[in-house]
């Protein structure tokens, strides 16, 4: 207070706000004959305001079926502040072709990191003509339409599209799904045919052998959407039939076939899809039953080195068809000395759980001195039955 004194101050003047601080910033303390200056700190440098510019999308992709061109990006989640964005982000959509710039034809709102799609619908003019190139682009704006920059290209064929395939239908075989469709000539060059299978039927979680183990390995299941291409010949013919092998029994599939044609442009090759077809759904039921069993044997044993008790012992061939339950055996007494022949009998299995598995039996409910005739089937696990085996006759002896 001295100090204000002498220099003729006013220490209860009234000051402003920066003179205030430029006054405190000079004070010095006398303490003990020692000056302590008191340090005044700045305070820092206000920040810009951020623009609030998404940042660019760098994963467009596109792709053209028909006359429509599907688009497909995610949504930045972040500005170029790396700040998150708050509400849905505002693209424009724009398409170019050589002969002119890129024209904004869509704005579109999304949510930021988000998945975000949209179809463009050609105009006549890029649907017809030769195949060429048109590149599409998106801006993310701010609300003052303002950018950070364009997206990558995503590059697509305008031009003629191949013809839509007609009459797809399905037929289940032994072999797997056989598929028709109405072929047409004169094709372009590297076409093929894309056939888009999607499992309809719910998948049961399989049960998992290792359940000691500390973390199991979950069974794989199938994908639920599969593709197969069937690659035409190099007269571009187109064959109008197709072989599903990979198709499993028991299950309901929905099939969409579509015409794809390959361009090389700018060292780039890029496809153009026919709109796809009609869908036809299969259920591939089991209907086809194995083969019947071939190799039938059978050798009578008399009850003097059998224990007193006579058998029939029958051996056959093994059928070779993945999906195989069981065999059935199937026998019939030959009549004799004039008497009526007993009716065929199915003999094995005689219930549920006496299932016979191997290609082998033994008959012990047989009398000497009868004649029988043996017969022998095989069941797949859908229950279809083969056709008998070529029966063969044996007499059991009688000593």
């Amino acid at each position: 207070m001295g100090i204000f004194l002498q220099q003729g101050l006013n220490p209860f003047r009234r000051l402003n706000k920066a003179s205030f601080l430029n006054s405190i910033c000079c004070i010095s303390i006398v303490f003990s004959g020692a000056i302590f200056p008191i340090g005044c700190g700045m305070a820092a440098a206000p920040q810009p305001p951020s623009l609030n510019l998404p940042k660019p999308v760098n994963d467009l992709a596109a792709t053209r079926a028909g006359n429509q061109v599907s688009l497909h990006w995610n949504t930045p989640k972040e500005n170029t502040d790396k700040l998150k964005i708050r509400g849905p982000v505002q693209f424009r959509i724009c398409r170019q072709d050589k002969t002119s710039p890129c024209q904004t034809i869509a704005t579109v709102s999304e949510q930021p990191g988000k998945l975000a799609d949209y179809t463009d619908v050609l105009p006549l003019a890029l649907v017809r003509g030769p195949l060429r190139k048109i590149t599409y682009q998106i801006l993310g704006i701010n609300k003052h339409g303002r950018s950070a920059g364009p997206s990558n290209g995503a590059a697509v064929l305008a031009g003629e599209a191949p013809p839509p395939i007609l009459d797809l239908s399905a037929t289940v075989l032994e072999r797997g799904v056989v598929l028709h469709w109405l072929p047409v000539a004169g094709l372009p060059a590297d076409t093929h045919i894309q056939l888009v299978r999607t499992l309809l039927t719910p998948q049961t979680p399989k049960s998992n052998q290792q359940t000691k183990s500390v973390n199991p390995v979950p069974a794989p299941t199938e994908p639920t959407e599969r593709t197969l291409l069937v690659n035409l010949s190099s007269t571009t013919s187109d064959p109008g039939t197709a072989l599903d092998t990979s198709a499993e029994f028991g299950q309901t599939y929905r099939y969409v076939a579509s015409r794809i044609t390959e361009y090389k442009i700018d060292k780039q090759v890029l496809q153009v899809a026919s709109p796809p077809s009609a869908p036809v759904t299969i259920l591939t039921r089991d209907t086809f039953p194995p083969s019947a069993p071939t190799g039938l044997a059978a050798v009578p044993v008399s009850a003097a080195i059998n224990g007193g008790e006579p058998e029939v012992d029958l051996s056959w061939s093994s059928n070779t068809e993945p999906d195989l339950a069981q065999y059935r055996v199937y026998r019939r007494d030959v009549a004799a000395n004039g008497s009526v022949a007993a009716s065929k009998q199915r003999i094995a299995p005689e219930n549920a759980t006496e299932l016979v598995m191997s290609p082998a039996f033994q008959d012990t409910h047989v009398q000497a001195g009868h004649t029988y005739a043996y017969s022998v089937t095989a069941v797949d696990n859908a229950g279809n039955e083969s056709a008998e085996s070529k029966a063969v006759e044996v007499t059991v002896p009688t000593s």
